[in-house]
C-alpha cells in the first residue's frame, strides 16, 4: 500500500510540474513559436504519468472501464509530433522548419487517426451490432443487404487495421524519436553563445534520457516482442518522469531556459519543493497511521491524532529550511540578476579602460541575457559628436531622439523613433547596425553616450525584468565612466608632476652649485620658483680669471618646456661666454637662435653682466629684464637700463652695452618680478622703491645678509597674499 502510494505520487507530481512548466512556459512568451511548442510538448507529456495517477489512486480497477475509455490515454502520445517539432525550434529555427513548416504539421496526422482508431473504432463488431438492417423489407432490402456486406467487409478491414496498427505503430513513435535527436544535434552544433548552449545541453541531455528510457521500457519490447518484467519497466518510467521533468525544471531554475524570467523561476522551485514536503508528510502520516492500527488496532485512533500533531509542529520548519534553500540557491545561481549585477559590479571597479569596459557589458549581456551584439556610442570629450566603439567616424545625434533619452533615462525600443531617425546621424547609423533598443548613459542630465543592443538571440523577448536590470547596468556604466575620467586624469596629473620631477631636477642642475669667490667682492644669490618648476634663472660664467659673467633671466612658460629652455639658454652662454665675444654681439646671436628654433610665444628676459674683479668694471646688457640697479656708498642709486629688446620675439633686433664701475660698498641688486610685483592682501605691489629701502637698510652687513634680508621683507609683505610669483635674487657688494 505505501509503495504504490509512494508510486502514484511520483507520477502525480511529475505530471504536475510538466503541466506547471508548460503553463509557465506559455505565459512567459504566448506569441513566441518556441514556447508554444514545447507548451505543448510538456503538456501531453503530463498526460502520461496524471493518467497512470488516476488509475492507480483513484479508479483503482480500469477493467470496469470501456476499452475506448481506457484507450483515451493514448492522446498523451502527441507528445511525439509535438517532441520532433520542438526539435526543429529548439534552440533556434531551422532551416528545415522555415521551408517545411506545413510537412511538421502534418507530422500529427498518424497520432490524430491512432486516437481515432483506438478510442471509436475498437470493436468493428459492435459496430457493426448497431449498423444493422432488417433486409427483409421489400424493394429496398436487396439493397440494403449490398450495403451490410460492403460495411461487414469495411469493418473486417478496419479489425485487421487496428491489430496491425496497435503493434506497429510505435515504429512511427520510434522514428519520430530518431528525427528529434537528430534535428536536436543539429540545432546544439549551431548555438554559439555559452549560457544558451549550457542550457539546450541540460534540456536535450534530460529529453534524450526521459525519451530514450520509454523507447526502452516499451517501444522496443512491443516491436520485438520482447517482454520486460512489469518491476523493471515501472523503474524506467519512473526514472523518465524524474530525468526529464528534472531537466527542463532545473534548466529552468539554474539557466533560465527560454528566458524564463525570476519570478516565474522562484514560483516553479516554491511549488515543486511545496508539493515534495506535503507529500512527504501524507506519506508519512498514511505509513504511521497503518502501522499503529496494525500494532495497537482500533483503540489507537488518539495516537493517530498525536502523530498528526507532531508532525504538524515540524511541518513549518522542515519548509523554513526548504524556504532558505531556494534562497541560497537564488542568491548565489548566477540566473538571478542580483548575482549577476554583483558580479558585474565587482568587474567595474577594477576596469579603467574603456574598451575594456565596453568589452565586459558587451560580454556579461550575451552570456547572461542572450543578446546577439552591442554597440556603444560614446559622447566625445569637449564636443556634441558621438563615436561607435572600434569606428573612426563621429556622429552627432538628432536632436528629437537625444531628447527623449535624456527625458525617459530608460531603454527604450529603437521602433520610438521611427521616422526621427537621419542618414549620417546616429539614429541612422544605430538603424544601419541593426539595432532594437537603445541604453542611454545619462549623467547629471547630460547624455553621456549609450549602448545599442540587438535582438536577442533564438527569439526571446525583452521583458520587465530585462529593462530594469538594463536601467541598472546603465547607471553602473556610468559611475565606471566617471571612474575612468577621474583614473585618466590622475594619471595626467602624475604624468605632470613626474614630468615637473625631471624639470626641477634640470633647473636645479642649471644653478651654480657655488659662488665665486674673488677678494674685492662678495655674492649672494636666491632661487624660490612658486611652483615645482620655475621660469626664473641665474648663472654665474667664469670668463677668465680676472672676470666673472653675471646672468639673471626669465623664461616665459612653465614646466618641462620652460626649463628645457633655460638649459638651451644656459648652455648657449657657458658655451659664448668663456670665447669671449662682444656682449652685444652675443645677444643678437642669441636672439636669432631663440626666433629660428622656438615659437613666438617662447622669450626670454635676460640681464648679463661681465665683472672685472680687479678693476671693479661692469660691462652689460639688459634684455627686456627688470632694471637692476646699483646703491653707491653715499645712498645714491644708479640704473642699469642699457640694452635691448626681449630676446627671441624679434628678429634683427640690435643690442647695446654700457659700463660702470662697482667700487668698495656698492651694493648691485638684479632680481626679476617676482620679487618688485609680489602683492598683499590690499593687492598694492611691493615695488622697485620698497627694495632700494630695504636694501639700503642693510648696507653695512654682507651681500648674503642683504639678499635675505630682502627675500624675509618681500614675504612678510606678501605673506597673506594667495600666490607669490617665481622670485630670483642676486647681490654683489664691493669690499
Amino acid at each position: 500500500m505505501g509503495l504504490d502510494f509512494l508510486i502514484s505520487l511520483i507520477y502525480f507530481v511529475s505530471a504536475l510540474v510538466l503541466f506547471l512548466i508548460a503553463g509557465i512556459i506559455l505565459r512567459e512568451n504566448v506569441k513566441s513559436v518556441q514556447n508554444k511548442v514545447v507548451a505543448a510538448m510538456l503538456f501531453f507529456a503530463g498526460l502520461a504519468p496524471f493518467i497512470v495517477a488516476i488509475n492507480k489512486s483513484v479508479i483503482l480497477d480500469s477493467s470496469a472501464l470501456s476499452e475506448s475509455v481506457r484507450n483515451i490515454f493514448y492522446v498523451w502520445e502527441l507528445f511525439f509530433p509535438s517532441l520532433l517539432l520542438f526539435s526543429t525550434v529548439f534552440p533556434e529555427m531551422l532551416p528545415f522548419y522555415k521551408r517545411h513548416k506545413r510537412l511538421l504539421q502534418v507530422a500529427f496526422i498518424p497520432h490524430l487517426f491512432h486516437i481515432v482508431l483506438v478510442v471509436a473504432l475498437n470493436d468493428p463488431d459492435t459496430i457493426m451490432g448497431i449498423l444493422s438492417f432488417d433486409t427483409s423489407l421489400p424493394v429496398i432490402g436487396w439493397i440494403l443487404a449490398y450495403i451490410k456486406a460492403l460495411l461487414k467487409l469495411f469493418t473486417s478491414f478496419l479489425g485487421y487495421l487496428l491489430t496491425f496498427h496497435t503493434k506497429f505503430f510505435s515504429l512511427i513513435n520510434f522514428a519520430y524519436v530518431l528525427l528529434s535527436v537528430y534535428f536536436l544535434a543539429l540545432g546544439f552544433s549551431s548555438v554559439v553563445n555559452p549560457a544558451l548552449k549550457t542550457q539546450v545541453k541540460v534540456v536535450i541531455a534530460g529529453v534524450v534520457v526521459a525519451v530514450g528510457l520509454y523507447v526502452v521500457a516499451f517501444i522496443i519490447p512491443t516491436i520485438l516482442s520482447i517482454r520486460l518484467s512489469s518491476g523493471l519497466r515501472e523503474v524506467m518510467i519512473l526514472t523518465a518522469l524524474v530525468v526529464g521533468p528534472g531537466s527542463i525544471a532545473w534548466a529552468i531554475i539554474k539557466f533560465r531556459f527560454l528566458d524564463i524570467g525570476l519570478i516565474a523561476r522562484q514560483g516553479l522551485v516554491y511549488t515543486v519543493t511545496t508539493a515534495i514536503v506535503v507529500g512527504g508528510y501524507l506519506l508519512v502520516i498514511t505509513q504511521l497511521s497503518s502501522l499503529f492500527t496494525s500494532t495497537f488496532g482500533y483503540g489507537a485512533r488518539i495516537l493517530d491524532v498525536l502523530v498528526v500533531i507532531i508532525l504538524l509542529l515540524f511541518f513549518q520548519p522542515i519548509y523554513n529550511q526548504v524556504d532558505d534553500f531556494v534562497r541560497r540557491i537564488f542568491i548565489r545561481s548566477r540566473s538571478d540578476y542580483r548575482h549577476l549585477m554583483e558580479e558585474f559590479s565587482k568587474q567595474l571597479i577594477t576596469v579603467f579602460d574603456i574598451n575594456r569596459l565596453t568589452t565586459i557589458v558587451g560580454d556579461t549581456l550575451s552570456r547572461e541575457m542572450f543578446i546577439e551584439r552591442t554597440h556603444f556610442a560614446l559622447r566625445q570629450e569637449g564636443s556634441d559628436f558621438y563615436r561607435f566603439s572600434g569606428d573612426l567616424r563621429e556622429y552627432k545625434i538628432e536632436k528629437e531622439i537625444h531628447d527623449q533619452l535624456v527625458d525617459k533615462q530608460k531603454p527604450v525600443f529603437l521602433d520610438s523613433f521611427r521616422g526621427l531617425t537621419r542618414e549620417g546621424y546616429l539614429g541612422g547609423r544605430l538603424v544601419e547596425l541593426g539595432g532594437y533598443l537603445v541604453v542611454p548613459l545619462v549623467d547629471k542630465g547630460e547624455l553621456v553616450g549609450a549602448f545599442f543592443l540587438s535582438q536577442k538571440i533564438a527569439g526571446f523577448r525583452y521583458t520587465y525584468e530585462d529593462l530594469t536590470l538594463l536601467s541598472v547596468v546603465a547607471n553602473q556604466v556610468v559611475v565606471s565612466l566617471n571612474n575612468i575620467q577621474l583614473y585618466l586624469e590622475s594619471l595626467a596629473k602624475q604624468r605632470l608632476e613626474e614630468e615637473l620631477a625631471v624639470a626641477r631636477q634640470i633647473q636645479q642642475n642649471l644653478l651654480p652649485q657655488a659662488l665665486p669667490v674673488y677678494e674685492n667682492y662678495e655674492f649672494a644669490a636666491f632661487n624660490y620658483p612658486s611652483h615645482q618648476v620655475g621660469g626664473d634663472y641665474y648663472d654665474f660664467i667664469n670668463v677668465s680669471d680676472k672676470s666673472t659673467g653675471i646672468v639673471v633671466a626669465d623664461v616665459s612658460g612653465k614646466g618641462v618646456p620652460a626649463a628645457l629652455l633655460m638649459a638651451r639658454l644656459q648652455a648657449v652662454l657657458q658655451s659664448e661666454g668663456q670665447k669671449c665675444p662682444p656682449i652685444e654681439a652675443m645677444f643678437s646671436w642669441i636672439n636669432e637662435l631663440l626666433v629660428n628654433s622656438t615659437s613666438p610665444d617662447k622669450f626670454v628676459t635676460m640681464f648679463y653682466g661681465e665683472l672685472n674683479c680687479h678693476t671693479g668694471s661692469l660691462c652689460f646688457c639688459n634684455a627686456g629684464h627688470n632694471i637692476p640697479f646699483v646703491i653707491r656708498e653715499n645712498d645714491d642709486v644708479e640704473y642699469l637700463k642699457e640694452g635691448g629688446l626681449i630676446l627671441g620675439a624679434f628678429k634683427g633686433v640690435k643690442y647695446k652695452t654700457s659700463k660702470l664701475r662697482l667700487r668698495k660698498n656698492d651694493i648691485l641688486i638684479i632680481y626679476t618680478d617676482g620679487l618688485s610685483e609680489a602683492m598683499n592682501e590690499h593687492e598694492e605691489e611691493y615695488g622697485e622703491q620698497r627694495l632700494i629701502e630695504t636694501a639700503r637698510e642693510a648696507r653695512s652687513r654682507s651681500a648674503q645678509f642683504i639678499c635675505g634680508h630682502l627675500i624675509k621683507n618681500v614675504r612678510q609683505f606678501a605673506s597673506k597674499s594667495a600666490e607669490m610669483d617665481d622670485m630670483t635674487l642676486v647681490v654683489v657688494k664691493g669690499r
